[in-house]
């Protein structure tokens, strides 16, 4: 999995990066503007461009989110003025809105569909074809964008209060994938409808080439997973500058396209490379089109291989962003939440996030596009709108525009739960047979750090299952887990039971574990390590009891791994069952874990998913497949409340009304017992918390709650361990940041030694995430020009010394120099490893050091590198 190591600014979805993976997710949700009920508004019928301007649509804000000091000029072609999106006439414009994903490129995860080896838009259109001909494939596929997005969506976009969205294109729906360089008779069909659309409602349009022709990174959110052939092709490069042309072309007048994106997400290569492609293509329209603002994608979470764009003659240019905070494990333990007060808030010492990109932005006065982002999945209706209304809003505060990922999802089951990927789903499913398919799931994609109950699952809970017809019927129980390539998961379960509701006899055999017995171990891809006899209390679930099952990576095991247990059961039809247990990820990262019941044996080395309600395109007629596709334009939806209630609402937005840090902690240690004191906050039902660590910087373990005196006292703590100590203050509304921390005394750690990165005494800048590395554990990583990290060490002689660093980085680093008592002995830069969490060990040369106590200090001279450890050794 790719996370950017930008503070705060993890990038790329988990849905986005690994399809196969993934599709293991449902959608979110409504309420409204189309107020929910089904509607028969037509499709992309249209293709004209001609319809009359009307105003742009105004957004509200907690303070006012457009200029509208003077008369409203209507819609304009729009331009940069500094780091702000300005009208014809200069008026600034903040622009609110969302992607339409999943419609003119598919998304498998999207909707709901997949497997047999269809997983994307040209496998889809690879089956269609091999089974029913190129012109059936063709025919189905316009079924499809025909119903995907229709007028009911444009009202409903503007019912959110928005004024722009990006348009995700696929480049075959504009070239003729038979002849090169060549229009489609209907190459310009949906863009040309949706042009109109959008300027009936005052919307403006950004034209984004989301699947460039080759694939410009390995997803599938190009079309084509496992492809990236854009970078080493000649004529995939050429072929893409002549579609820039055609498009160019036709809308170098449109003042309802507010930009141009060239290339999405265009990471499959270096930052270098993608800025040559990048720029190319900003050549190419600038010959046609100087009018038009034009996109600079960021590489993963960083813009600086462009520098300041005057200084390279670029003129209307933005920046864009897809920030995804809190979706890739880089905040482990943390609330959604805290997650985005952190990001949107700035962080504990105010610099941080949104603060950190404004600085960067402003210097280089030019604008912003938070291009992608998703605040409200998983957060619950009401504060997933209230994020959802502050991170709009926060972003205009900055003069950025923003659009979210994503306006639109459709899953089997339906509903909003508590909020997913989307701001319209499809109405619960009421037809599907309850209990079997998939019958409960989490992941750390849709709650990092769970610990339930199958019944509270995150992603799926258990329900009851009752069964259909007569006599008895035969099931496999299936407890799948997996992790994308690069992870180490980690999960654990226990007390598995299915019960018969009216005799309360037991189905299952050995779901309390101890042993494999029952059980029989299946493999889909890759291997997984089984332990039926963990006794580890740490990783044990809630509400486990003795031994219980835990599922690890092998060593030596690469890649994506996939497996799972099952076991044969026998249930009376008629009768209900209640499946209950517990489950626990024990800080896994990009790690799912399903549990399905199925009527079909399990078979080694194919995948295990509930295609209840999924049509299998290998074998669907194309009826049926015509039927799937119209079903998404006619289905009734569910659209987040939280979000309709709070992007448009003028009522006070209270979600980060939190109280202020305490100050004045003090801290008094008597051997195994420590006294700490702070000064009372000011405010309305005011009370406080106390935290405690091990780790410098990380804010720990609650060990005193919802406190109404401004003292604690804790004991029985190690003289041998360093333990810091933070206070927060909390209100109605939330918990509100942690004072500065105060510490027990500091202990010098002898050397030589092996020592974890996440074991600093003093940090500034750098964010811990749950390692992939062999030992798990976690890593120190989201590092910027001069943060560092530091540590106390002593020698018993002096010596020459040595330093081993386990290192890692996606794109590489200008690095690190090591200081010990502000002497620099080392300097190193940190080539790309392949990964974030690819994992090497580079040494240092050879260094004096004194007998006694020393400061060691790792100074970041880059950024974007990732340490897990450091050993010193006596040479």
């Amino acid at each position: 999995m790719t996370t950017s190591n930008s503070k705060y600014t993890p990038v790329n979805h988990p849905l986005k990066l690994s399809l196969l993976t993934l599709s293991i997710l449902g959608l979110v949700a409504c309420g409204g503007g189309g107020g929910g009920s089904k509607s028969s508004s037509s499709s992309a019928q249209s293709s004209s461009t001609t319809s009359s301007s009307l105003a742009s649509s105004s957004i509200p804000s907690s303070s006012s989110a457009s200029s509208s000091s003077v008369p409203d000029e209507g819609m304009t072609l729009l331009k940069t003025d500094g780091n702000k999106w300005v009208k014809a006439s200069g008026t600034q414009i903040n622009l609110k809105g969302t992607n339409l994903g999943n419609w003119l490129v598919q998304e498998f995860w999207m909707m709901g569909q997949g497997g047999n080896g269809v997983h994307d838009q040209c496998t889809l259109e690879a089956e269609l074809t091999k089974r029913f001909g190129y012109d059936e494939k063709e025919r189905l596929i316009k079924v499809f964008r025909d119903n995907w997005i229709k007028e009911r969506d444009w009202d409903q976009i503007k019912a959110f209060g928005f004024n722009v969205v990006r348009l995700p294109i696929l480049w075959s729906v504009i070239e003729d994938e038979k002849n090169p360089k060549t229009l489609r008779a209907d190459a310009w069909h949906y863009i040309d409808w949706s042009i109109a659309e959008a300027k009936k409602r005052g919307i403006y349009v950004i034209l984004d080439l989301h699947g460039a022709l080759g694939g410009q990174t390995p997803n599938d959110h190009t079309g084509c997973s496992g492809q990236n052939k854009y970078w080493s092709t000649p004529e995939y490069q050429e072929r893409t500058k002549w579609l820039w042309e055609q498009i160019a072309t036709r809308y170098k007048d449109e003042p309802v396209v507010a930009a141009y994106d060239p290339l999405n997400e265009p990471w499959g290569s270096t930052a270098e490379d993608m800025a040559t492609r990048v720029l190319e293509l900003y050549d190419v329209i600038r010959k046609i089109d100087d009018k038009h603002i034009i996109m600079l994608h960021s590489h993963y979470g960083s813009i600086d291989v462009y520098g300041d764009p005057a200084t390279k003659g670029l003129t209307n240019v933005a920046f864009q962003l897809h920030p995804y905070p809190g979706l890739f494990g880089d905040r482990p333990g943390d609330t959604h939440y805290d997650v985005h007060r952190d990001w949107l808030k700035c962080g504990q010492n105010g610099l941080g996030g949104v603060c950190d990109w404004d600085k960067k932005i402003t210097a280089l006065k030019t604008p912003l596009l938070m291009g992608e982002f998703q605040p409200w999945q998983s957060a619950g209706l009401e504060l997933g709108g209230k994020i959802g209304r502050a991170t709009y809003d926060i972003f205009a505060g900055y003069n950025w525009a923003s659009t979210s990922w994503s306006y639109k999802l459709v899953s089997i089951a339906g509903g909003q739960g508590k909020g997913t990927w989307g701001m319209v789903t499809n109405e619960i499913n009421t037809s599907l047979d309850t209990g079997v398919g998939l019958i409960t799931k989490a992941s750390t994609w849709d709650c990092a750090n769970w610990n339930s109950t199958f019944a509270n699952a995150c992603a799926k809970k258990a329900t009851v299952i009752n069964t259909n017809g007569t006599g008895t019927k035969h099931y496999y129980v299936v407890i799948k887990t997996g992790a994308n390539g690069g992870a180490n998961p980690d999960v654990t379960y226990d007390s598995i039971s299915l019960k018969n509701n009216a005799t309360n006899e037991e189905m299952l055999v050995n779901g309390g574990f101890g042993s494999g017995s029952g059980w029989t171990e299946l493999t889909i891809s890759g291997a997984l390590n089984f332990d039926y006899n963990n006794t580890d209390a740490s990783k044990q679930p809630t509400g486990g009891d003795g031994a219980n099952l835990r599922i690890t990576r092998p060593a030596g095991v690469t890649g994506e791994i996939n497996g799972a247990l099952y076991q044969q059961i026998t249930l009376q039809a008629g009768q209900s069952y209640t499946f209950s247990g517990v489950f626990k990820d024990n800080g896994s990262v990009n790690t799912w874990a399903e549990i399905y019941l199925i009527e079909d044996a399990p078979v080694a080395g194919k995948d295990v998913v509930d295609n209840a309600g999924k049509v299998d395109f290998t074998t669907a007629s194309a009826e049926q497949i015509e039927q799937l596709f119209k079903s998404y334009g006619d289905v009734g939806y569910d659209v987040h409340s939280g979000l309709a209630k709070w992007l448009v609402s003028s009522e006070h937005n209270d979600v980060f009304d939190y109280p202020e840090k305490p100050t004045n902690v003090t801290l008094v240690q008597t051997g195994t017992n420590v006294a700490l004191t702070w000064t009372a906050i000011a405010g309305t039902d005011i009370t406080y918390n106390v935290y405690r660590s091990s780790v410098a910087g990380v804010k720990g373990t609650l060990i005193g709650e919802n406190l109404t005196v401004t003292a604690f006292a804790d004991s029985g703590v190690s003289e041998e361990e360093t333990y810091y100590y933070s206070v927060t203050a909390k209100n109605k509304i939330a918990e509100g940041y942690a004072s500065n921390p105060v510490n027990t005394k500091l202990l010098f750690v002898a050397v030589p030694a092996k020592i974890e990165a996440e074991k600093y005494t003093s940090m500034s800048g750098v964010q811990l995430e749950n390692t992939a590395d062999a030992g798990g554990g976690q890593n120190v990583g989201h590092f910027e020009t001069g943060d560092f990290i530091e540590f106390k060490i002593k020698t018993e002689t002096a010596g020459n010394y040595s330093i081993d660093y386990r290192l890692a980085t996606q794109t590489g680093s200008t690095g690190f120099e090591v200081l010990i008592d502000d002497v620099v002995v080392d300097t190193r830069a940190v080539e790309a490893t392949g990964g974030w969490q690819t994992w090497v060990t580079k040494s240092s040369g050879t260094f004096a050091l004194t007998a006694g106590n020393h400061t060691l200090r790792f100074r970041s001279l880059g950024k974007e590198w990732n340490i897990n450890w450091f050993e010193i050794k006596k040479q």
